[in-house]
């Protein structure tokens, strides 16, 4: 059996550009973790090291429920690797290429859960910076646990990166697009983008090319009618819109605010509630 550190090797769970993903078990206690893994070579360089490394400084002081927990970081022949939370779930960018009918609760529970973790970050000095609907990951029960740290931005740091774009460009926030100093307004930028794509199951800016969409969300404002032709309320919409604001000012200015505009649009006696394992997401 292939052994990472002390960490015994299941299967893959995913690959990406930074290297690959692992369900493990930790043999001394008989956990399940996601492990990590850094692409060979990728450790030599040193601005990819550090942004690994970020990951586990960044999210390892974070705890709460709705953003995944960081058990440990090691090295294994060289290779860097971060030991995490196993999830059972399925990420929400897979939930909204299926169209799947969940009913407005649970996507007001999703959103509310995704404002309150990340809120939390905020409150302890770290912005996310690539919030996405493939870094968010809601469970069966419609638990939301927010992932991928890598290119979080202590508010603290100064650290550079130029020539690197950071993000998903479909949604970042402006500033971002242009390479100005980011902070915790991008975030909900990106929140906003996520809601009106989880409310309309299309995207508030898009294009045939990274700068087409990288134009619209400089000058053009979101199709408000993906969000008119869905049968949500209008304050839902004025909600995603305000977060969706390319002036910083009109923009909410935490999430907290946003996180308590939802609630209050959850009936009384469902503003904490999730749907059944029936209305749940499959696992992946």
């Amino acid at each position: 059996m292939e052994t990472i550190g002390k960490y015994q090797i299941q299967r893959v769970l995913g690959r990406g550009g930074m290297g690959t993903v692992y369900e493990a078990l930790d043999p001394v206690i008989q956990r399940t973790v996601a492990l990590k893994t850094m692409a060979p070579g990728l450790a030599d360089t040193p601005d990819l090291l550090q942004r690994f490394l970020r990951e586990a400084q960044a999210a390892g002081g974070l705890k709460h429920r709705n953003i995944v927990t960081v058990y440990d970081l090691g090295e294994d022949k060289g290779r860097p690797f971060i030991a995490m939370e196993f999830i059972e779930g399925t990420d929400l960018e897979k939930i909204i290429q299926n169209r799947r009918p969940f009913p407005l609760e649970w996507k007001l529970s999703v959103l509310a859960q995704i404002c309150d973790g990340l809120a939390y970050a905020h409150r302890n000095g770290i912005v996310h910076r690539d919030v996405k609907p493939a870094n968010i990951r809601v469970t069966a029960e419609g638990e939301v646990k927010i992932m991928d740290f890598g290119i979080a931005h202590l508010q603290s740091s100064t650290m550079t990166r130029s020539g690197l774009v950071l993000g998903t460009v479909h949604y970042m926030a402006p500033e971002q697009v242009e390479g100005h100093k980011v902070d915790h307004r991008a975030d909900i930028f990106a929140v906003g983008a996520i809601a009106y794509e989880l409310i309309a199951y299309r995207r508030p800016f898009d294009g045939e090319s990274i700068t087409g969409v990288m134009y619209k969300i400089i000058h053009e404002p979101p199709d408000p009618r993906g969000l008119a032709e869905s049968e949500y309320p209008p304050s839902l919409r004025r909600i995603v819109l305000r977060a969706l604001e390319k002036r910083l000012e009109d923009r909410y200015q935490s999430l907290d605010e946003m996180h308590a505009d939802i609630q209050g649009l959850l009936r009384p006696g469902t503003a904490a509630s999730a749907p059944s394992q029936a209305q749940g997401p499959e696992p992946a």
